[in-house]
Order: structure tokens, then C-alpha cells, then sequence
């Protein structure tokens, strides 16, 4: 299909499958010092940027790796263009009605889960590396007036126990997964949920940051004493 009869239909897609909030609009264009038609560009462009960014300076080590998520300047667009998604609504809200307890929002990016589960009353630790992301989350939850405690996982590990921890598409963009996996399992509390998504990680061009784990993640869970429950995302301790 030529590009001039394409573009019509993406931006018919595109009204039908994102829904961003027009709070949170304003939010980037006050954070950001842009106007509302720079900030609609960036989000609908910060995939393809991130991407392009990683081909350009292609981080191999672990501390390179880290290096990109902290100071790209697009992942924040990214992200919540991502998470308007109808498939990411409705994801994070079914997960949202299951949670229970104290929550932990580990790789939380721009807080807006974290701030979900404190609309609905749920104590929330939000967790990620320092950078862009981690700043704009900070800001965000003063600006809302949400008290999320924030953790810096540069400085400092998980050191409570939970009810419920998130870990949405987060687990593919890591170096040592098996590590959080273990660090996840022995935080839950017994009956506690670990609401995981890319066990299985989503391998293709569109996403360079994406790594192959290495190992069956449900199997490595499951040797862990975790038990699959009845969501594909969802697994209990016992």
C-alpha cells in the first residue's frame, strides 16, 4: 500500500488504540518545557528514537547498558506512549484488581503504575536505576502529591518483604535475570504474587534492547517454590 494511503489508516489506528491522558500530557509538556505538539511527536516517535539510539551506540557491557537507560532522552516518550496502548491498559488494570498488600512496582520507568496502585489504595514501593526515567517519576508522584517510596536500585537492594510485585517488561532489558528472579521469590511473602510479563522475552528487530534470558524463566521459577496461577503473568508463592 503506498505511504499517502497508509498514513490515514495508521492515524485511525493509532485514535483507536491509544488513549493518553491529558493530565499527564500536560504533565510532560510542563516537565519537558515543550509544547503540546512536540510532546505528541515524541511520544509517537520515542520507540523508533530508543531504537536508533541503541543501534548508534550499540552498549555491550552491563555498566553501557545501564548507561542507555539512564540518559536516553526519549524512553520516558517511549514508555507512555507505550503504556496507553489498549493491550497496556488493559494489562495493568486486570493486574491492578489482583494486587494485594504491600506492592512493589520494581522497574517502575515513569511511576505511572505505582501511582495507579496508590489510587487504589495499596502501599507502593517504587523501584528502578537513577536517570531520566527515575527523575521524571520523582517529579511526577511530588507534582500528584503521591508519598511513594522510591528506590534506587543503584545504591541500594530490596531489603522488605511483599504481598504483591510487579515486573512489567522489565525483565527482558536485564543482564542477570535469574538474579532478580531469586531476589523477586525470596521478598514475596508466603501467598505473595510476582505479576511477570516477556518470561519469554519478545525478540525482534523493533526492540535491540530486548536480550534472550538464557534459560526457561517458568521452569526456574517454578524450582524456586512458585507455583503458575491461573493469568499468563501470574505466580504465587507457596
Amino acid at each position: 500500500m503506498p505511504e499517502f494511503l497508509k498514513k490515514p489508516f495508521r492515524w485511525l489506528y493509532h485514535l483507536w488504540n491509544i488513549n493518553l491522558e491529558k493530565n499527564l500530557i500536560r504533565d510532560l509538556m510542563d516537565y519537558f518545557s515543550i509544547d503540546r505538539k512536540k510532546v505528541m511527536h515524541l511520544l509517537k516517535s520515542g520507540g523508533d528514537l530508543s531504537a536508533d539510539m541503541w543501534r548508534a551506540t550499540n552498549p555491550k557491557t552491563e555498566d553501557a547498558i545501564k548507561h542507555f537507560y539512564q540518559e536516553n532522552p526519549f524512553y520516558v516518550f517511549n514508555l507512555i506512549f507505550w503504556h496507553a496502548t489498549r493491550e497496556q491498559r488493559a494489562l495493568r488494570l486486570q493486574m491492578l484488581d489482583l494486587a494485594k498488600g504491600k506492592v512493589l512496582d520494581f522497574g517502575g520507568a515513569v511511576g505511572d503504575m505505582s501511582a495507579m496502585a496508590a489510587d487504589k489504595n495499596l502501599e507502593v514501593d517504587y523501584a528502578d536505576l537513577p536517570g531520566r526515567t527515575f527523575d521524571f517519576a520523582a517529579w511526577f508522584f511530588k507534582k500528584r502529591g503521591y508519598q511513594i517510596a522510591m528506590i534506587d536500585l543503584s545504591r541500594e537492594e530490596i531489603s522488605k518483604n511483599y504481598d504483591t510485585i510487579f515486573c512489567i517488561d522489565v525483565i527482558e532489558h536485564t543482564t542477570n535475570p535469574k538474579d532478580i528472579l531469586k531476589s523477586f521469590v525470596d521478598h514475596l511473602n508466603i501467598n505473595g504474587q510476582l505479576m511477570i510479563t516477556e518470561l519469554i522475552p519478545t525478540i525482534h528487530e523493533g526492540v535491540p534492547f530486548h536480550f534472550e534470558m538464557g534459560f526457561d524463566g517458568r521452569k526456574y521459577l517454578e524450582s524456586l517454590g512458585m507455583v503458575k496461577g491461573d493469568k499468563p503473568y501470574l505466580w504465587i508463592k507457596h
